[in-house]
């Protein structure tokens, strides 16, 4: 098993970068591929409604949810499912360094972890929007020369204070079609992958989103979401994401 994974790793140094291969230009490709840099720079805010799944060890559970973004750094979440004592609803909103949330209108405090998560999840967002990458100073970018092959080639997205961002596109069309970070498993407390792909592109007012998406931690599937409605906007009052203590 170390002798392949020398030979696959040597194999990644290996093999040479091409064109497409260094950042700005897969970068430039998903942008393509999204609608082109026109059509993203006009809706820097959002929303979206849907619908998923929970995978637990020992059940799943259903949700709903609808999410508002505008980029940089606001984002607006409602996600409701069903528990044992009922339907539950959690609201968390993050605008800038602020984050807040409810649990059923109650006030929730949030710890400095489950802030960063936040912050985190808004991080997550902007990668996606595929833009920022290249026009935020903050995002520094690297060839990820582990993931390169015939059907897809990688990034590594650095940002001070989060964790390093791989991002996975497919030749064939310059999508982004995953993204996975290290994270701690609130129920075990232990690190491990965490890795969202995406799937099932679809055009909405000249923007190409994925409408599906699955996650899983350390292979194991966790959760599955599909996105049933896609509203890009130009602008979202800024009170959207307002949320009294």
């Amino acid at each position: 098993m170390r002798a392949l994974l020398c030979a696959a790793l040597a194999l990644a140094v290996l093999l040479p970068a091409t064109a497409q291969d260094k950042p700005d230009e897969l970068v430039k490709a998903a942008v393509t591929a999204a609608g082109g840099a026109e059509a993203l720079a006009k809706y820097p805010a959002g929303r979206a409604a849907g619908k998923g799944t929970l995978f637990f060890p020992t059940a799943n559970r259903e949700f709903t949810f609808e999410h508002a973004h505008h980029t940089p750094g606001r984002f607006r979440s409602r996600v409701t499912c069903e528990a044992d004592g009922g339907p539950v609803e959690f609201l968390q909103v993050v605008d800038g360094a602020k984050a807040r949330q409810r649990i059923n209108g109650r006030a929730v405090p949030l710890t400095d972890a489950g802030v960063r998560d936040l912050q985190l999840a808004v991080l997550l967002n902007e990668v996606a929007q595929l833009a920022p990458l290249t026009a935020d100073r903050k995002f520094v970018l690297r060839a990820d020369r582990q993931l390169r092959g015939p059907d897809a080639t990688g990034l590594v997205v650095l940002v001070r204070g989060f964790p390093d961002l791989r991002l996975a596109f497919e030749r064939s069309t310059g999508h982004l079609t995953r993204v996975a970070h290290r994270s701690v498993d609130p129920e075990t407390g232990r690190e491990g992958d965490l890795e969202t792909t995406f799937s099932e592109f679809k055009e909405v007012a000249g923007l190409v989103r994925p409408t599906r998406s699955v996650v899983t931690r350390d292979g194991r599937k966790v959760a599955e979401i599909v996105v049933e409605k896609f509203t890009p906007l130009e602008r979202i009052d800024p009170d959207a994401f307002a949320l009294p203590d």
